[in-house]
């Protein structure tokens, strides 16, 4: 399939999307609007990401019909290790209200639960199901969720997730997980894409410099092909996940690097340097490491 701007996934969210981690109130405001005039057609936000008023503005102040926009939201469910007790069915309820009115829309695209961190997983994923049938989300899906967590939600014969948003990247293919969720037709989408960049989160304090010693390799090699399609090594990144089959999300504060992430549909990277990428793979988790946990080995046993 020739992909273009206008491709769509299976429930017609936009290939590219751009994320609004670790930007500020102000910082989302811009960089929502900015991203929308660019061309994007799908933002991605969080609860714990504390900034989706200020992304709320930014989707007014684009001028872009909310009818245009595919908007990604999730819940932070609760940790106990963290202190953050489990939000329960009418606590997720309220909380996805909340959202909305900090975002002042009516309804988002797609409300994610963003890690398998409660004993209470199915409880929460009863809430999501009934957030749909209200129309406060059109669909509903996971992230960080492995092919065990997964299944819990099947064996209980609820409403499968239309959607798990996980990091993927030539470094953390997650093969088995994406050849499970294809053949339960969930859609996937990926996150921290560029996280094998030295130059990603590479400000003091956002962590990208946890793990950097396994980055080098794989840096050599998206170099070489960036320079050989002349295009920059982002690109070469986000377009290895479209051309896997993922949506991407990308994030940038600036305004050039906003409209370059989305040039992603002009060139096609050729199979030898497909399988040259894909033959990084460690399975080696880098966007929580700076946290000291992985989502997906942390989840703790269900609770009933």
């Amino acid at each position: 399939m020739t992909l273009t701007d206008k491709t769509r996934n299976g429930i017609g969210m936009p290939l590219v999307g751009f994320g609004t981690y670790q930007l500020s109130h102000d910082q989302a405001e811009a960089c929502v609007s900015e991203a929308l005039k660019a061309g994007f057609r799908q933002i991605d936000s969080a609860e714990s990401y504390g900034n989706e008023e200020g992304s709320g503005r930014g989707i007014k102040a684009s001028g872009i019909s909310r009818e245009e926009i595919f908007i990604t939201t999730k819940l932070f469910p609760g940790y106990k290790p963290w202190g953050a007790p489990e939000k329960t069915r009418a606590q997720i309820i309220e909380t996805l209200k909340n959202q909305l009115k900090q975002l002042s829309l009516d309804y988002v695209d797609l409300y994610l639960i963003h890690a398998p961190l409660a004993e209470i997983r199915l409880e929460q994923w009863s809430a999501l199901m009934e957030l749909k049938k209200s129309g406060f989300t059109r669909y509903i899906g996971v992230s960080n969720y492995d092919e065990a967590r997964i299944t819990e939600i099947l064996d209980a014969n609820l409403e499968k997730p239309q959607v798990n948003q996980i990091e993927f990247h030539p470094i953390y293919a997650r093969h088995e997980l994406t050849g499970f969720m294809r053949k339960h037709s969930i859609e996937p989408v990926a996150y921290s894409s560029l996280a094998p960049l030295s130059s990603w989160r590479s400000e003091e304090g956002q962590g990208g410099e946890v793990l950097a010693g396994i980055k080098e390799e794989c840096q050599a090699i998206v170099r070489k092909i960036a320079e050989k399609l002349h295009v920059s090594d982002a690109r070469v990144l986000l377009r290895w996940g479209l051309q896997h089959g993922y949506c991407v999300l990308t994030k940038t504060g600036k305004p050039e690097r906003i409209r370059e992430n989305l040039k992603l549909f002009d060139f096609e990277i050729p199979q030898a340097d497909m399988e040259a990428l894909d033959k990084m793979n460690q399975n080696k988790a880098i966007a929580w490491a700076a946290s000291g946990i992985n989502p997906m080995d942390s989840a703790p046993t269900l609770g009933f």
